[in-house]
């Protein structure tokens, strides 16, 4: 059986709530896309970073530099960093990992002066501690992938936070955006920890029967009651 991992997902064994049950049941019989709890929340962020990203390609193909909004953020978080050469559309990452296979896309690929590069990701919130290491674990999980696939030498990991700017101007033909920009720089894991997350989830998923739940937790638990209730309220509107 070959278990597809998404690089995101595999943060979810970080995350101080992990439930093994839940995570099972969400990768094995996952809530299908257009149901009733699918929200349009994330399509919003999906445009955002599409925006986000044709506004960096433009401003690097028309003055050869990334936006100042960007490259000042870069700068307050990496005052060494060398200057941005170039950017790269990300692609899609995968990586076979025993019986699985590990994917993923960053949104943010830029390759530096010294010929390293920067991964970053583009998150339309506030920085959260809650949420740190499911993101650095995502951030990672690129990392490893972008060498092993590409060969590339990433030198920095960050997550790119933007926060509505109390002024709310609308973007101009310099590409500035109604947003604040900050840059959260991410430490570089040696690749045996990701590997080892991998291969953790890889164990979890490949169980034909799912595992026992978090002591306490409420979204499985041992009835599988709010999972279960979402599932049948999708096939309940689905046969109408």
């Amino acid at each position: 059986m070959n278990v597809r991992i998404a690089a995101k997902q595999l943060g979810w064994l970080k995350m101080e709530d992990f439930c093994p049950r839940c995570v099972w049941l969400m990768q094995r019989h996952p809530i299908p896309q257009g149901s009733v709890y699918d929200s349009p929340i994330s399509r919003f962020f999906s445009q955002f970073e599409s925006f986000v990203q044709q506004s960096v390609r433009q401003r690097m193909e028309q003055a050869g530099e990334i936006p100042s909004w960007l490259s000042t953020a870069l700068k307050i978080a990496f005052p060494s960093m060398p200057p941005v050469r170039r950017t790269l559309n990300p692609p899609t990452w995968s990586l076979r990992v025993e019986e699985g296979i590990l994917t993923g896309k960053a949104d943010v690929l830029l390759e530096l002066a010294d010929g390293t590069w920067l991964i970053a990701d583009y998150k339309l919130s506030q920085p959260s501690t809650r949420f740190a290491p499911l993101y650095e674990t995502q951030l990672n999980a690129y990392a490893l992938m972008a060498k092993r696939q590409q060969k590339l030498a990433v030198s920095h990991l960050a997550l790119i936070y933007f926060e509505p700017d109390e002024r709310m101007f609308s973007p101009t033909p310099n590409l500035t955006l109604p947003m604040r920009c900050t840059v959260q720089p991410v430490s570089i894991w040696d690749e045996s920890e990701v590997e080892a997350l991998a291969k953790e989830m890889v164990n979890l998923l490949s169980q034909s029967q799912p595992p026992s739940p978090k002591p306490g937790c409420q979204k499985c638990g041992a009835d599988l009651t709010e999972w279960a209730q979402m599932l049948a309220v999708w096939f309940l509107v689905e046969s109408q």
